[in-house]
């Protein structure tokens, strides 16, 4: 049976397969730990963000309220410029990344007028607009929190989360070295078939040099389009996104891909179930707000949490 985030998650070696907990994984290095500030891009280059975490009230909410689905609607543009960007294409034919973003879009109910005049803004400009800067972020429960913005006004977002952060009685200091920037493909499977296409994929992640597989939990956010398809999540590292997307979804295996991107992990993943289960129903309630007036800026492309 297939583990899951709440107990084990199923991890790769070369030498055989076993169940086995995460390892930690590594801080950020010494150079880069000494060179943080308050207000630092931890990245300029291939910024795509979804945001995907328990946490998160924006993203693979095809229910969303009314009131913020113009927020919802301008962060999925940006989407679509970035993923044009990171790709170097706004034609989904030759850009997996955009293609994939295309589909997640559509699925999450972006108009057809707004979806093409993002492209078609990709397509005039060659490049995503705005300065990414990643905030980092440590609440009052010492949860580190990572949010990451596409901005043209740095001062103007740099204002806006100040707020954000004072109000929910939180502050600005290093907390990246709590994470590691990981590549996240999701691959979507018939769930009859779902334990014959995991055995294909473990072949494949082991070829790929990727670090842990596992289907994807009914309480844990999920991009796969019917209750009769279940959803397998590729971990691997950041370098190799494009390799491992691009094998899973062209021939011979064409698997349908739901998901292509970087994503901030907690670095060590037991301590990170663990916090996420010691804390009370007020630390949960103060955390999600927090994140949740993080995501309405609709210069915001992703929140994430040091705790799973």
């Amino acid at each position: 049976m297939l583990s899951s985030r709440s107990s084990r998650i199923l991890h790769l070696t070369r030498q055989k397969r076993v169940f086995v907990p995460t390892a930690s994984r590594q801080c950020l290095d010494a150079s880069q730990n000494a060179a943080r500030c308050n207000y630092r891009a931890i990245s300029t280059s291939q910024v795509l963000y979804s945001g995907h975490n328990k946490w998160s009230k924006i993203r693979h909410n095809k229910a969303i309220q009314d009131s913020k689905k113009n927020v919802l609607y301008s962060r999925l543009a940006k989407d679509i410029l970035i993923a044009a960007t990171v790709g170097g294409s706004a034609d989904p034919t030759t850009n997996l990344q955009l293609a994939t973003m295309i589909k997640r879009v559509k699925s999450l109910g972006l108009p057809k007028a707004n979806l093409e005049r993002a492209l078609a803004k990709a397509a005039g400009s060659g490049e995503a607009t705005g300065q990414e800067i990643v905030y980092e972020i440590m609440t009052s429960d010492r949860i580190g929190v990572l949010a990451a913005f596409v901005t043209d006004n740095p001062a103007r977002a740099k204002q806006s989360i100040n707020k954000i952060v004072k109000e929910n009685e939180a502050r600005f200091t290093p907390t990246a070295y709590l994470f590691n920037k990981k590549a996240v493909v999701c691959v979507s499977v018939p769930k009859a078939e779902a334990a014959q296409k995991m055995e294909l994929l473990w072949d494949l992640a082991i070829e790929l040099g990727a670090e842990d597989i596992q289907e994807l939990t009914e309480d844990e956010p999920s991009s796969a389009e019917t209750n009769d398809e279940v959803e397998i999540e590729i971990i691997a590292p950041p370098d190799s996104l494009s390799n491992v997307t691009k094998t899973l979804s062209q021939p011979p295996h064409s698997f349908k891909i739901t998901e292509s991107e970087f994503q901030w992990r907690p670095a060590d993943p037991e301590s990170a179930k663990a916090g996420a289960e010691e804390m009370s129903e007020e630390s949960r309630k103060a955390l999600s707000n927090l994140v949740e007036e993080l995501e309405e800026n609709p210069e915001c492309v992703g929140v994430w949490c040091s705790i799973d």
